[in-house]
């Protein structure tokens, strides 16, 4: 008896608990797998009939919730890898290469963070072509002169650059300004960058960028073409210890100096870069120009500067590159570029892929109506026109909503951008 006592006091304090606990069960089970709401997310079809009223047998489950419309982004690469794509430079001719740059290098791969780093000036309103996916960090900021101190003036020269020293280093700034960025990101969100890819804003990427899974990580690709006797810094990508080589700019010129280099333009001075970090190299044809407007000598002296039509077929890795309306013939074309010296501005393929533009005329009036056919040719749709009509509001509008596009955003009001962009009316 005493035997049986015991266990019927322990049975009277655990029955409510088993009762409370088969109770929140059926419930669970209930609102889980019996209601009609539910039934959409059983995977066996919510076979079991509920007991609700005015529940029918015959009826067919629930829809699903319609789900949003989105922009669905259909990547070139399907690289689980990720990559940080740093975009310097001023925005002056963003109204043709911006949305090239997003669609054949920010959305070519579904891990592809965005960073920006671009001096203010009338045209940082162009930007918001940018908008998109994985806009990580953007800096729009105003130039302030940068210190020409000894090791500077003695390990890099002005020759050759339209704006002298200042211009160099103002670029170098913009370089390694950007790479701290992506540093910055790594270290707030505990992550690392298996490729970093450096390039301008100006650029217009006339074909998807290479795929990484070509290339070797122990190296770090440089457009071919375009090195004045050094290497062309319009391009660069590799892993985090070479792109740390590549991007330092500024901060590696105090270490040049004491290996004795001098007199380098930047070209040399990229290269040497590399090689005083001991960074390996490989030269590799990438499918982008740079927009410029400036007026060149044609045909081109043989250290002069090559001048591309944005039509070209092959890879123009980085060249000088504008909607032409007078280009040379095909087999002027071919003797200009294969007459170009090779450690200088060559572009690495062969001249009956490329068109040579006359560059000693400023753009034609009906530029837009050519650089058109080209534009929907190579992207499919049409240039955007940020023409006059565009008032202070509409600007402000759209640059506010492009800023909440980024996780990280260091730039003047929209109302200063604006204003830049108006002011010349």
């Amino acid at each position: 008896m005493g035997w049986w006592k015991v266990n019927e006091l322990r049975l009277r304090l655990w029955l409510p608990w088993m009762i409370m606990v088969a109770a929140g069960l059926l419930t669970y089970g209930y609102y889980q797998f019996l209601d009609p709401q539910n039934c959409a997310n059983i995977f066996f079809g919510c076979s079991i009939i509920s007991f609700t009223p005015n529940f029918t047998p015959n009826a067919s489950p629930l829809p699903p919730p319609p789900t949003p419309s989105l922009n669905v982004t259909t990547f070139l690469y399907n690289d689980t890898r990720r990559i940080a794509v740093c975009l310097v430079g001023g925005a002056r001719m963003f109204e043709i290469t911006g949305r090239t740059i997003r669609k054949n290098l920010l959305d070519a791969y579904p891990n592809t963070d965005v960073f920006l780093h671009s001096p203010l000036d009338k045209d940082s309103h162009k930007l918001t072509l940018l908008a998109g996916r994985n806009l990580r960090a953007a800096r729009i900021f105003t130039p302030t002169p940068i210190p020409e101190t000894r090791i500077t003036t003695e390990v890099i020269t002005s020759w050759g650059s339209p704006a002298g020293l200042q211009g160099l280093l103002q670029y170098f700034n913009l370089v390694e300004g950007c790479y701290g960025m992506v540093k910055q990101y790594e270290v707030r969100h505990h992550i690392k960058y298996d490729w970093i890819i450096r390039t301008r804003v100006d650029g217009y990427w006339s074909h998807p960028i290479p795929n990484i899974t070509d290339l070797d990580p122990k190296f770090y690709y440089v457009a071919a073409g375009s090195d004045f006797r050094g290497l062309n810094d319009r391009f660069g990508m590799g892993n985090a210890h070479a792109s740390r080589a590549a991007n330092s700019r500024l901060s590696l010129l105090p270490l040049m100096h004491q290996r004795g280099l001098r007199g380098l333009n930047s070209e040399s001075a990229y290269k040497a870069q590399l090689e005083v970090s001991q960074v390996p190299y490989h030269r590799i044809q990438v499918p982008f120009c740079v927009m410029t407007l400036r007026k060149m000598a044609h045909p081109p002296p043989p250290y002069g500067l090559l001048l591309l039509s944005m039509a070209s077929k092959g890879p123009m890795s980085g060249t000088y590159c504008r909607p032409c309306e007078k280009e040379a013939n095909a087999t002027y074309s071919a003797a200009i570029v294969d007459g170009c010296m090779r450690n200088w501005d060559w572009p690495g393929i062969g001249g009956s892929e490329v068109t040579v533009c006359d560059g000693r005329e400023p753009w034609a009036e009906n530029w837009r109506e050519v650089a058109e056919k080209v534009y929907k040719k190579d992207i499919g749709e049409e240039i955007r026109s940020f023409n006059e009509t565009r008032g202070m509001e509409a600007c402000v509008s759209e640059m506010r909503e492009f800023e909440m596009m980024w996780e990280v955003w260091d730039s003047p009001p929209a109302e200063t951008i604006c204003k830049r962009a108006l002011s010349k009316k």
